[in-house]
C-alpha cells in the first residue's frame, strides 16, 4: 500500500511539473525597435451594438473571422502591417474577405514603435480596408495591440467602416515574434 501511494506522488509531482512548464511557459524578449511578427485571426463578432449590455447568445447574429496577419518594423517604422481574413456569418450567407493595409502610424514621427521586454506593444495609425480584394474603407483610425508576444487585437473605428465590424475588436494569436537585430 505505501509503495502505491509513493508511485502516485511521484506521478503526481510528475505531472505538476510538467503542467506549470506548459501553463507558466512565458517568454521574455529584449526591447527592440526591430521585429516581426506574425499569427492567425480568429474572432467572433457579435450583431449587437457596441452598447447593448444584456446579450441573448441564442438569437444574435455571429460573424465568424478567421486568417492571417503580418507586422514588420525596421529601426522603430512599420515597413509592412497586412492581414487578409474569411468574414461570414455561422449560417453561411454573404461570406466576404477583408485585407487590412496600409498602416500609417499617428502622432510624433520621432517616437519610435517599440516592442517591449514582456513582448507588448500598442501602435495607432490608419489603415485602408478592402473587402473582397476592393477599397472598402479608406484611412480607417486603428489601434494594434499585442498583448505578452502571445494576442494581437486590432480595433477599426465604427465610424471609419461603417460600423461594419459592430465596433468590436478583431482578435488573434502570435504564431511567432522575432527580434530582427
Amino acid at each position: 500500500m505505501m509503495k502505491k501511494s509513493i508511485t502516485l506522488l511521484a506521478l503526481l509531482f510528475a505531472v505538476s511539473l510538467v503542467s506549470f512548464y506548459f501553463i507558466n511557459d512565458s517568454k521574455v524578449f529584449a526591447a527592440t525597435e526591430t521585429f516581426s511578427a506574425d499569427g492567425q485571426i480568429s474572432s467572433l463578432v457579435l450583431g449587437m451594438p457596441p452598447s447593448t449590455h444584456t446579450v441573448n447568445m441564442s438569437s444574435v447574429d455571429k460573424f465568424i473571422l478567421s486568417g492571417y496577419w503580418n507586422l514588420v518594423t525596421d529601426k522603430g517604422k512599420i515597413t509592412n502591417f497586412t492581414s487578409d481574413f474569411y468574414t461570414g456569418s455561422v449560417n453561411g450567407a454573404n461570406n466576404h474577405t477583408h485585407q487590412l493595409t496600409n498602416l500609417r502610424v499617428d502622432g510624433d514621427g520621432d517616437k519610435p514603435v517599440q516592442l517591449g521586454e514582456d513582448g507588448s506593444f500598442q501602435i495607432s495609425g490608419l489603415t485602408d480596408v478592402k473587402t473582397n480584394g476592393k477599397n472598402a474603407w479608406k484611412d480607417v483610425p486603428t489601434t494594434i495591440s499585442i498583448s505578452k508576444g502571445r494576442t494581437i487585437s486590432i480595433n477599426l473605428a465604427d465610424s471609419g467602416t461603417q460600423r461594419h465590424f459592430m465596433g468590436q475588436p478583431i482578435y488573434g494569436i502570435v504564431k511567432e515574434l522575432e527580434s530582427l537585430q
